[in-house]
């Protein structure tokens, strides 16, 4: 009877564990799952982003392309049709990517693209109409409303491809390196090339350049090369392709080759009557490095494709194995389950009692020596090795937290020696002695390094399960918080926040412990303060009320969300949007502690005006003495 009850447990037992291992195994899949889906739109995005490039590319080539046919072609109507074809199919490509990416704001962006292409549809046809002049009628000049167009087009294709490429920077380091690098890479060239279209007229007419051409000539010029600047450190990092850093190299080249001869033909303009080189030569030079450039961003964009691709090869094979290991589970539950109702004898329920009592981390007893060496002995014997290597670490976790709370222990005496000898310093030194900045600042580390081994005795002893004493009694609480705000003044001031003080009045004594209290306020201001946007304000007040005394630190920043703030209390939680900023993760969870042993309640909230935060703070009041 005993031992049939005793096998249906076990039985139960072991499908609850094989129930909890299946249920983690289902969660790797999902989560391998989510990232193939992940990885899958990935591709699909860095598609779109290539097609939007594609588009830019082909709509932009236009210009150029048209305009030497014009001007050098006694026919050239087929070239523009090609051309024409050649960009038509491009942003229809861009278009039917847009829409199918679901992208956020893919729709309007798409629509604007479809919109603007209409009206270079409508400005076509005066391009059509001088191919069709003879060309000694035909003129540049009348096809401005066309050049305006796709000039459109293509701030319609960037934003696009701005948001597409936002979408992939989001997904993957490496991919937003190469965005970036592409992004401008393209700059570069549509920089370079905006000086030739500047400079066309003076060039045919041999006239001087006016000083706001000349000032216009230089600023972009000095754009195009500041960005050459950046591409060049971002290409020196570790990671780029010899492929890519080849034709960098020569994109290069052949750019600062083009403008030293752009240069040299700006410095003969007005020296003699006539152009000072035909039209187009001029186009000539000036489309000589685009191709170069072009090849650089295609294979940058070449290698967001590849690492698309690599990313979703991992993500299928995480998948597979994640799906074998599935099988794997259920297979081995099944079998488990067999053996188990098959095979049970008494020394089982001896090792579930053990099992039991090492799960209640309860470690003194030693788990019985099996009587055989079969498979209960096994585990038998390693339950044995279990509970001792358990037993070891939590010895080591309490000689850990010892040794935390004794270092920080030590610590303080030469914290304290190095005070000494600030303020013996401070008082040597004359006000106007040029150390007495670095003095300052000093003293300021120092007293940041008493805070920082007050809050590991706080964290050490809490770890060891222990509440810390209280060591007196807050006899004003109104002056201490109003002390530690004022020491916040400064960090304000600079953070570009306004601070403000208010408390009810008269003396406000509390039973709590003023360092901790101390710790905690300058936790909260300093959060407050922190993550406030420059113009906030960071309100610190003190109420009184029958029974208790309420601290609330309140701000108008940006907030945490209702879901977060039940984490960000827990250690090394961070918000993503707080990455950036300096911060452990260690603040909130330090005050949450601290509140605890001072018997205070700590809550977060929504501020009143109804954005940003509100810390709070209630403590129990103590008795007031004459």
């Amino acid at each position: 009877m005993f031992k049939s009850s005793i096998t249906r447990f076990m039985t139960a037992s072991l499908a609850l564990l094989m129930a909890g291992l299946l249920m983690a195994t289902l969660i790797l899949a999902a989560r391998a799952w989510n990232n193939y889906a992940l990885a899958g739109r990935i591709a699909t995005v860095a598609a779109t982003d290539e097609t939007l490039f594609n588009a830019l590319v082909s709509v932009r080539a236009q210009v150029p392309r048209d305009s030497m046919a014009l001007v050098g072609q006694d026919d050239p109507q087929s070239v523009i049709r090609l051309n024409y074809d050649e960009a038509s199919g491009a942003v229809r490509g861009a278009l039917a990517a847009l829409r199918s990416s679901s992208i956020a704001d893919g729709a309007r962006l798409a629509g604007n693209v479809e919109q603007i292409w209409r009206e270079v549809l409508a400005q076509q046809a005066e391009v059509d109409r001088q191919a069709r002049l003879p060309r000694a009628q035909r003129s540049l000049l009348a096809i401005d409303g066309w050049r305006a167009a796709i000039q459109q087009m293509m701030d319609a294709l960037g934003s696009a491809s701005i948001a597409v490429g936002n979408e992939l920077r989001i997904a993957d380091a490496r991919i937003a390196e190469y965005v970036q690098l592409r992004q401008v890479a393209w700059r570069i060239r549509d920089r370079y090339g905006l000086q030739c279209a500047l400079l066309r007229p003076n060039v045919d007419a041999g006239a001087p350049l006016r000083p706001a051409t000349r000032d216009a000539w230089i600023s972009d010029r000095a754009v195009y090369v500041a960005d050459w600047r950046f591409l060049d450190d971002f290409l020196s990092r570790p990671g780029a392709s010899p492929e890519l850093l080849r034709l960098a190299a020569a994109a290069r080249a052949n750019t600062s080759r083009a403008q030293a001869a752009i240069d040299t033909v700006v410095s003969r303009i007005g020296a003699a009557r006539g152009p000072a080189m035909s039209s187009p030569d001029w186009t000539a030079l000036c489309d000589g490095p685009f191709e170069s450039i072009l090849a650089m961003a295609r294979q940058a964009q070449l290698e967001v494709t590849r690492r698309a691709g690599d990313i979703r090869s991992s993500s299928f094979h995480t998948l597979l194995v994640a799906g074998v290991d599935l099988a794997l589970v259920i297979g081995f539950g099944a079998f488990a389950v067999v053996v188990v109702r098959r095979r049970f004898t008494r020394p089982m329920g001896m090792l579930t009692e053990t099992i039991a009592r090492l799960s209640r981390r309860d470690y003194a007893q030693s788990v019985p020596a099996p009587r055989s060496l079969d498979e209960l002995g096994s585990m038998a014997l390693a339950l044995e090795a279990l509970r001792a290597s358990s037993l070891q670490a939590e010895q080591l976790q309490s000689a850990m937290s010892r040794f935390t709370a004794d270092a920080s222990h030590q610590l303080r005496t030469p914290l304290t020696i190095l005070q000494t000898h600030l303020s013996v310093l401070d008082t040597l030194l004359p006000q106007s002695h040029e150390a007495r900045a670095a003095l300052a600042d000093t003293r300021g580390a120092a007293d940041r390094l008493q805070r920082l081994l007050i809050q590991l005795l706080r964290l050490a002893t809490a770890d060891a399960g222990h509440a810390p004493e209280a060591e007196s009694t807050c006899a004003d609480l109104h002056e201490l918080v109003q002390d530690v705000a004022g020491e916040f003044l400064r960090a304000a001031t600079e953070a570009g926040v306004e601070l403000h003080f208010e408390a009810d009045a008269g003396v406000l004594p509390c039973r709590a412990n003023p360092i901790m209290m101390r710790e905690i306020l300058a936790n909260l201001i300093d959060n407050a303060i922190r993550y406030n946007t420059p113009g906030g304000h960071v309100v610190v007040r003190v109420l009184q009320q029958p029974d208790a005394l309420v601290i609330e630190v309140e701000d108008d920043g940006p907030g945490i969300p209702a879901p977060e703030r039940a984490k960000v209390v827990t250690r090394f939680y961070r918000l993503k949007r707080d990455q950036s900023q300096m911060g452990s993760g260690l603040g909130l969870a330090i005050v949450e502690s601290l509140a605890a042993n001072c018997n205070a309640q700590f809550q977060l909230g929504e501020a009143a005006h109804g954005r940003g935060l509100v810390a709070r703070l209630r403590l129990p009041a103590a008795a007031r003495e004459d």
